[in-house]
């Protein structure tokens, strides 16, 4: 028996982005071949599950008979395995980037909850659960199941608060370092990308193509509440984080354009229209607008009209990774494994550095440095004037997360439900210097360190 859970990443490069979803589940049952008969089965989170029990040949009557006999005794050993399999669809694991302030890094674990974790040590200060009790479909109506929700967007940190949002659909702000909730926004669809602020109003983009715009407001007890101050719908799901500059929101969406929208009544400005839908958030840079595309094309567009000031099409898939702009360059990382560092005047292409596996998070900057992780599970450093590589550590698991950066640290979480903490030497050379695992109580002892 094969049954595999399909993750959001997964979904995404097996199927059309329009269809995606992070929550199906594809089974598949490999019957003997004396059996003469195959079955199939299909289930979505929150939907009655489908099975087919067909023929692999034409039969004769007894053979018929002996192989339905067969598969009446082996069906419901079957069955419980698929049920088995059902129970594990509410489950997406996320790859929460981390949020670094003073001595503690808040970041979304793999295991449902937000932990803040001393910075030296990797000890953990606090959690915060995401586990709830859902009811949850089986083949045998409903059930309640304690389901942990996900986080894949990267934390915001501001003024002692945290905001993040889940794939379970709520809005949270947590005061820091407690992580005491300030409000919780149920939206009812799911949060992939991270929030954003612009000012006071919290910005985020849901599943159902709708970017959100919430006030938020103490009363004289400082009891926090967050009320909606509009809504904005695209043309389909929004899974990158929006953006604001000087009263304009820019967000992308999987409907294949990119909107600016008003800040203060949510009415739209302009449009831009791509060939590709857009999971890319985009960055904003001195009235420029940068963003990738899943038709190969990096973008910059006016910020004040919405005209093409530049593309660049060198790529050879897709872009999913928020770009990253420094100095005069903008790095723009692709499921094609590269790296490309473009002069963000023009588009012209600098330089590229090529990884063994699709890059989905964005880069960070450490020295004169760039680090960027890899679904080839290496965290790979290079020269920012060039390109050359310098070094890199191999984790032998895929980092899928944005990288944070503290001084001369580098955080990021890796699809072993690990969050690492690296220290990059002067030299470009990664040490590591504590490994925490959600399932263990302590950080890994160094001596149990064996990657860098």
């Amino acid at each position: 028996m094969h049954c595999r859970l399909i993750s959001l990443w997964d979904c995404v490069v097996m199927n059309p982005p329009v269809h995606a979803t992070p929550m199906s589940l594809s089974i598949s049952m490999a019957l003997p071949e004396e059996s003469g008969w195959a079955l199939s089965a299909s289930f979505a989170a929150g939907r009655a599950g489908a099975a087919a029990l067909t023929p692999c040949h034409s039969m004769s009557s007894r053979e018929n008979y002996m192989s339905k006999k067969w598969i009446l005794l082996v069906l419901p050993i079957l069955l419980v395995g698929i049920i088995g399999c059902a129970g594990r669809v509410a489950t997406p694991e996320g790859w929460s980037g981390g949020a670094a302030e003073g001595d503690v890094l808040y970041i979304g674990t793999r295991k449902g909850d937000i932990r803040a974790l001393d910075i030296q040590s990797g000890e953990v200060q606090k959690s915060f659960s995401l586990v709830s009790t859902q009811k949850q479909a089986s083949l045998f109506g409903t059930r309640d199941a304690e389901v942990a929700s996900s986080v894949y967007g990267t934390p915001l940190l501001h003024d002692d608060t945290l905001y993040f949002g889940t794939y379970h659909g709520v809005l949270y702000a947590l005061s820091t370092p407690d992580l005491d909730t300030k409000w919780a926004e149920p939206i009812g669809s799911p949060i992939v990308g991270g929030p954003t602020l612009a000012g006071d109003v919290v910005l985020v983009g849901a599943d159902n193509g709708k970017v959100y715009a919430f006030d938020q407001e103490a009363d004289e007890q400082q009891r926090w509440t967050a009320s909606e101050r509009w809504t904005f719908q695209t043309g389909n799901k929004v899974w990158s984080s929006p953006i604001a500059a000087d009263g304009v929101v820019y967000a992308t969406s999987l409907d294949k354009n990119l909107y600016a929208i008003s800040l203060e009544d949510g009415s739209k400005l302009w449009q831009f229209a791509t060939n590709g839908a857009i999971a890319s958030s985009p960055v904003y840079d001195d009235g420029t607008v940068y963003f990738g595309s899943f038709d190969k094309v990096f973008y910059a567009v006016n910020a004040s009209d919405g005209t093409l000031r530049w593309k660049f099409d060198g790529a050879d898939s897709w872009y999913w990774g928020t770009p990253l702009v420094h100095g005069n360059d903008v790095y723009a990382p692709s499921l094609d494994g590269k790296l490309y560092a473009l002069d963000k005047r023009n588009g012209n292409l600098q330089w590229s550095l090529t990884t063994e596996g699709p890059i989905v998070g964005s880069p960070a900057v450490i020295f004169d440095m760039i680090a960027v992780g890899s679904d080839d599970g290496k965290l790979h450093i290079a020269r920012i004037s060039d390109g050359n590589p310098v070094d890199f550590c191999n984790m032998r698991t895929e980092i899928r997360s944005s990288l944070a950066v503290q001084d001369d640290t580098v955080f990021l979480s890796a699809k072993d439900k690990s969050i690492r903490a690296l220290r990059i030497k002067t030299n470009g050379n990664p040490d590591e210097e504590w490994v925490h695992q959600p399932d263990e109580d302590d950080p890994i002892d160094r001596g149990r360190i064996e990657d860098c």
